[in-house]
Formats: C-alpha cells, sequence, structure tokens
C-alpha cells in the first residue's frame, strides 16, 4: 500500500472521537485537519529528500529510541496523557522544525483556515499527526532496510500521488514548487502529430477558445485573490504602511511606539503573544530578519541595534513572557566551530537584551550549528538562509 493509504489508516474513529473532545473541535474538522496534514508533511519532506544533510537530521530521528511503532497498531494511545507533552511529541517537533523551520507556526494557521478550526488546535494536531508520519516512515526504514537513499526513492515514487492531496492553501509551505513541476511531468502526454492541413482549423479553434476564456476570466477575476500566497495573520488595531514591503507600526502596551518592517520579527511576535488561540509550541520560531555579525565572528553590527530594540520593548510590554534565543549555521566549516559559533551568537543576542532591559531570568539560549537547516546548503542563498538566529516564545 501507498504511504498515504496507510497514514489514512491511522486516523480511526477513536482517535477522531479522543482528538475533538480535548481539542473542543468537531470530528469533520479534526478530520479534514489530519487528511491534510499528512500529504502536507510527506510533499515537505520529499522536496528536501535530494539534501543529504536534511536527510542524515531524518534518519537520525526515525531511529530514535523515543519513537515508538507500537503508534501504529493503536494511534490513539498517542492521546493517553491527553495533551501534555511526551518525548514521541518533542520528537515530533524536532521533525517540524526540520520540515518547515520557522514557517511551522504558518503552517498551522493555514491548516486552521482551511479545516475551520482553531489556530491552537491546528498547531495540536500537526504535534499529533508527526510522531504517525514518523512512526510510518521508520517502520518502511526497518522493514524495508532503507538508507537515506532508499527513503528518497520511496517518497521520489509516490510524489505525484502525495501532492495531489495537498490543500492548494498548504502547497507552497509544502516546498511543492518542485513537486508540483513533477507531477506536472508525470501527467503530461505528448499531443498526437497533426498534418499540415489540419493546423490551420485547430489554430483557429484555439484562438477562438483562448479569447472566450479571456472574457470568461474577466468576469470571474476576484476569485483570482484566492491564488495569491496568504497574508500573515495581523492584528485588527495594528497599522500597516508602505506599499511593498510595508511598515508594521503598533503602540505597545507600555506606550513604546513600534515601527518595523512588516512581517518581521517583530510583528510576528506581537501578533503569536496577543493571540490568544496561538499556544507555545516548541516548533514554533520566528527568525530575526535584521541582524547583523562580524565575519566569522559573534560580535553584533550597529545595524542590527534597531531590531533588538524593538524586540527588548516588546519583552518589557509584555512581563509574562519568556523566550528562547536559537543559533544556527550553514554547513560550511568545521562542525565544532560552527556550533560554537552558533552558541556564541545567540548568547550574544541575549545579552544585548538584557542590556536593554529585559530580566535574564526571562531569556535562555542555545545554539545548534548546522543542525535544523531550513534551505539547500549546497547553493550560496541556502546557505545565507541556514545562517541564521531565531526566537522562540517558551511562556506567554
Amino acid at each position: 500500500m501507498s504511504l498515504m493509504d496507510d497514514l489514512r489508516k491511522l486516523v480511526t474513529p477513536d482517535l477522531l472521537t479522543r482528538a475533538s473532545a480535548l481539542l473542543g473541535e468537531s470530528e469533520s474538522g479534526t478530520s479534514r485537519a489530519l487528511g491534510a496534514v499528512f500529504p502536507t508533511m510527506l510533499a515537505a519532506l520529499a522536496d528536501k529528500s535530494g539534501d543529504g544533510g536534511t536527510m542524515r537530521q531524518i534518519m537520525d530521528l526515525l531511529g530514535d529510541r523515543a519513537l515508538d511503532s507500537n503508534v501504529l497498531r493503536n494511534p490513539a494511545s498517542l492521546l493517553a496523557g491527553g495533551l501534555a507533552k511526551s518525548p514521541m511529541t518533542e520528537l515530533g517537533g524536532r521533525f517540524l522544525s526540520t520540515l518547515f523551520g520557522g514557517q511551522t507556526s504558518t503552517v498551522a494557521s493555514s491548516l486552521a483556515d482551511y479545516a475551520g478550526i482553531k489556530s491552537s488546535s491546528a498547531s495540536t494536531l500537526l504535534g499529533l499527526a508527526a510522531p504517525l508520519v514518523m512512526s510510518l516512515l521508520g517502520d518502511r526504514v526497518q522493514r524495508d532496510g532503507l538508507g537515506a537513499t532508499g527513503l528518497h526513492n520511496l517518497l521520489s515514487a509516490e510524489r505525484a500521488d502525495i501532492s495531489s492531496q495537498v490543500p492548494a492553501s498548504l502547497g507552497r509551505l509544502a516546498g511543492l514548487g518542485s513537486a508540483a513541476r513533477a507531477t506536472v511531468e508525470a501527467t503530461t502526454h505528448r499531443a498526437p502529430e497533426r498534418r499540415p492541413s489540419a493546423l490551420i482549423p485547430a489554430a483557429f479553434a484555439a484562438l477562438l477558445l483562448l479569447g472566450g476564456l479571456w472574457a470568461y476570466n474577466r468576469t470571474r477575476a476576484p476569485e483570482r485573490i484566492a491564488a495569491l500566497p496568504p497574508q500573515p495573520a495581523r492584528l485588527a488595531n495594528a497599522v500597516v504602511t508602505g506599499v511593498d514591503a510595508g511598515q508594521f507600526t503598533r503602540k505597545l502596551p507600555n506606550a513604546y511606539e513600534l515601527a518595523a518592517p512588516a512581517t518581521g520579527i517583530e510583528e510576528q511576535i506581537v501578533v503569536f503573544i496577543e493571540d490568544p488561540s496561538k499556544t507555545v509550541d516548541t516548533a514554533a520560531w520566528f527568525d530575526f530578519d535584521r541582524l547583523l555579525f562580524e565575519t566569522g565572528s559573534a560580535a553584533l553590527k550597529p545595524e542590527s541595534k534597531a531590531q533588538l530594540k524593538n524586540v527588548a520593548e516588546i519583552m518589557k510590554a509584555y512581563p509574562n513572557v519568556k523566550a528562547k534565543v536559537g543559533g544556527y549555521t550553514d554547513n560550511t566549516g568545521d562542525a565544532r566551530k560552527n556550533l560554537k559559533l552558533s552558541q556564541d551568537r545567540a548568547a550574544s543576542v541575549v545579552t544585548e537584551l538584557v542590556a536593554l532591559g529585559v530580566a535574564p531570568d526571562r531569556l535562555t539560549s542555545e545554539g545548534y550549528g548546522d543542525q535544523h537547516p531550513v534551505a539547500d546548503n549546497g547553493t550560496e542563498d541556502g546557505r545565507r538562509q541556514n545562517r541564521r538566529i531565531a526566537m522562540r516564545i517558551t511562556e506567554k
């Protein structure tokens, strides 16, 4: 059976009933969410399966002792402790981070919109589905003796089936740029050859068809908005100005007048903190987008001060909030040196935030080196994206 067939079998009536009751959602909404999240995860993994570094991380996760294949026989056992965290769900959080990086919360929001459930419920279902997907893949790897290449081949063979089941609103987040192309290539057939005498009427008919489609689409232009990438959630009393990147402005509870580029980390964490439906999630990391360090050093450049000041003021405006800062590098050079550099840079950011007035007991830091890449380390642009500092809200 295909991976998707096996995953659908895991959505048992018992699992649906218990999950829906715990979340306060309808069984139809829970079922719709799980039906979307399984192919979305597999599509994201298929899109990254050609990256050797990512696949090494995935294989390590699938071989982790916390992964219990018994869940395949009783999926509802994941909810034995209610919605409390467990070793399996913690492992699932690392899996989601590897697949989606800092976009995990965006995936949850899009999933909530698609299934008609709360964002917090969508986030929980992501955390529930991840161990199920991992257990199935781990079982296949062990049963068939697959390595990273074998898993890549399995995902590639089923890519078209997986991609066809990902909702359009989640396709971009699942990395379906390449997967969608593969599906098109697999389903496109060569048109039969026509003799020259048949080409003229055929071309005339095509022109008439195009003209009709043009006129039809003009009357349906507003529906094209649905095809645009989903926009980030915004606060009802936020003010966004500008045409392209835009500006996010907000008067914080401490009267600080926050002004930052729209969709940057400032807007993301303010929305996350103020939205009661968004719960603390180990996979919900937000990337700093305007931090600069001296090359090979943990010394922050002066250009970083503005964003650090904004983040410090946000922390001070919401005194119950605690956060963790994570440092990441690309995979170029010595792995131990990269890990040390990532640790030093994360600590440097925390030190600066404390100097700006944030209580030190509200912040922690950790360096992850070249773990958890969000892009292909084989390209310069990918390496640039992987060299990053991110923040996770741990209490709100």
